[in-house]
């Protein structure tokens, strides 16, 4: 009689949890981050139209809570991400590929906000040198 070399249960249904809770956190990353980069375009929009700092302020105040927001979510899952990275060789490999592929996604919206917040600065500073 030949062995099976099938996940055990335990370890499906860890595996499943794992990945249920990494699948939402990025999720939610991922809506946070897509936040951030709308109020990254209407940063750019304010200093486009030499809006006072004050109105720029404000809207940098709703960036950090977004990003502590985001901070929270990775220290509350930080255990969970860190038993994934243990154990996923030995998981599933379409959950590994759909996990990377949201991540990926997060990904993406961060290099979108990294060039925005660029371009913000860039404008910023050309708006000074005007006054």
């Amino acid at each position: 009689m030949a062995l099976g070399l099938s996940t055990p249960p335990e370890s499906r249904s860890g595996e499943q949890e794992l990945f249920r809770r990494l699948n939402g956190l990025y999720e939610e990353q991922r809506q946070i981050y897509s936040q951030v980069l709308n109020l990254s375009r209407q940063q750019g929009d304010l200093v486009r139209r030499g809006s006072s700092l004050t109105e720029i302020r404000q809207l940098l105040q709703k960036k950090n809570v977004c990003l502590e927001i985001i901070k929270r979510l990775e220290l509350t899952e930080r255990s969970t991400k860190m038993e994934w990275e243990r154990g996923k060789q030995r998981w599933s490999s379409v959950r590994q590929a759909s996990l990377n592929l949201n991540l990926q996604k997060v990904g993406s919206i961060i290099e979108e906000i990294l060039l925005c917040e660029e371009k913000n600065d860039q404008e910023f500073i050309q708006q000074m040198r005007t006054m």
